[in-house]
């Protein structure tokens, strides 16, 4: 069919375009997309446009077999061999040893939605050193619906849940503890890459590094003193950290900062240090803010298969565990902000805010525990990968095995679907004894 009429020089439609792709200009949706099963958008048109849809003109939904998805970004897998599996009520599965996974964990799989997502967000963001462009979300916004895996946290809670280990809020307790001991001992988050201040590092790094190693070895005779610390270095962040002019990774910075004095006072158990951390937490929130606007939200990733993601590693190791340290705080912070909510007895707010939108991030323990460009790259071409949305983790639990799970998909994943769940997922698929 021949291509629709535009004033634009653009005949492609814009997922093409972006895909670099070539298209067929085919009407209602050229092949590409209907494969796909993606919207397809020729020139400027916006999607209001193609809802409203004047003409009655179909938009090529139609022709996919199937229904509008319940949300949007595809959660692509890659596996050993770099071959894409889009779960979805249409494709067939075989039976092979990377998928057929034992009857103690398949309830994991039933309660997997079968829906897929479909992308359809602009031009993806890019790292270009320390500045990035802005991301927006667009188009699709999810609902309450879309993370009904792991509201049962906020829903069934009850205080007496933190006695018992095995409950999914006693877990999310000890995860946000644990962020100043795995500082103080590592260097690290599971949100914070180990190599990303080795050069240059932002005073407010060095203060909260030194914080938590005190906090952590603390006794009755020094306890004093090291509140008078961290009281005195949470100002100074407070006073230096709301200046304009801040480079992204200052930005980032200050919220690794801010997040690890909010864990410890907020978790400390001292009323006046969990009085202080309350009153800190919408600048938390504003802060957190500033990197969503900066993140790469990985929309171009979604669009891609497993080759070409393959053969598009990033520009440096350096540049994407910058990015992905952005999109894992961002998601952390978030988390801590509503976790607190919840044990301040505070009302689930109806609207889900920036919750509303897809918001990416890379589940590879390959990926984020390479230590050095040339790890980093094999890894790239060598081990699984996955692009996860709004924490759909449908590919991953058909074809993931528990050695590629890392600390932060681990935290993410036992909020979905249980403590012991993940426990057995890990052991089955690949021998992995959780603590």
């Amino acid at each position: 069919m021949a291509p629709r009429g535009s004033s634009s020089r653009q005949k492609s439609c814009n997922g093409c375009v972006r895909s670099k792709r070539r298209c067929d200009q085919r009407l209602p949706a050229c092949s590409n997309c209907t494969k796909k099963r993606r919207l397809c958008i020729y020139g400027r048109q916006s999607d209001t446009q193609l809802h409203s849809n004047p003409a009655g003109i179909s938009t090529g939904l139609d022709s996919l077999n199937g229904s509008l998805p319940t949300s949007y970004g595809d959660s692509l897998v890659l596996d050993d061999s770099g071959a894409r599996t889009a779960i979805g009520s249409n494709v067939d599965i075989p039976p092979d040893d990377t998928t057929q996974l034992d009857g103690t964990f398949e309830s994991l799989l039933d309660s997997i939605n079968g829906n897929e997502f479909s992308d359809m967000l602009g031009p993806s963001d890019f790292v270009r050193q320390d500045t990035q462009i802005v991301s927006i979300p667009q188009s699709k916004i999810l609902s309450h619906q879309d993370y009904s895996k792991m509201s049962a946290v906020c829903d069934d809670y009850a205080p007496w849940q933190l006695a018992d280990p095995s409950t999914r809020i006693a877990y999310a307790m000890k995860t946000f503890k644990s962020f100043h001991v795995t500082i103080a001992r590592e260097n690290s988050t599971m949100y914070m890459h180990r190599h990303l201040y080795v050069n240059d590092t932002p005073s407010w790094i060095l203060q909260v590094f030194s914080v938590c190693v005190l906090y952590a070895n603390q006794t009755e005779a020094t306890r004093g003193l090291v509140l008078k610390i961290l009281h005195k270095n949470v100002q100074n962040l407070i006073t230096t950290g709301n200046i304009v002019s801040l480079t992204p990774r200052e930005k980032l910075a200050r919220v690794h900062a801010l997040i690890a004095y909010q864990t410890i006072r907020m978790l400390d158990g001292d009323v006046s240090l969990g009085q202080q951390a309350d009153n800190d937490v919408t600048l938390l929130e504003a802060w957190n803010g500033e990197l969503c606007k900066m993140r790469d939200n990985l929309e171009d990733m979604a669009e891609l298969d497993a080759t070409e993601i393959r053969n598009k590693p990033p520009e440096s190791w350096e540049r994407w565990l910058f990015a992905e340290s952005v999109r894992r705080t961002y998601m952390i912070c978030a988390a801590l902000i509503h976790f607190w909510g919840l044990l301040k007895g505070r009302r689930i707010a109806s609207n889900l805010g920036d919750w509303q939108y897809i918001h990416r991030w890379t589940l590879s323990r390959h990926l984020w525990t390479a230590m050095d460009p040339l790890d980093f790259h094999r890894a790239w071409k060598e081990k699984p990968m996955w692009i996860i949305s709004a924490f759909h983790f449908d590919d991953f639990l058909r074809t993931g095995k528990g050695d590629d799970i890392d600390d932060f998909a681990l935290a993410f994943l036992t909020l979905s679907f249980g403590v012991n769940e993940m426990k057995t997922f890990c052991y089955e698929t690949s021998g992995r004894l959780l603590d």
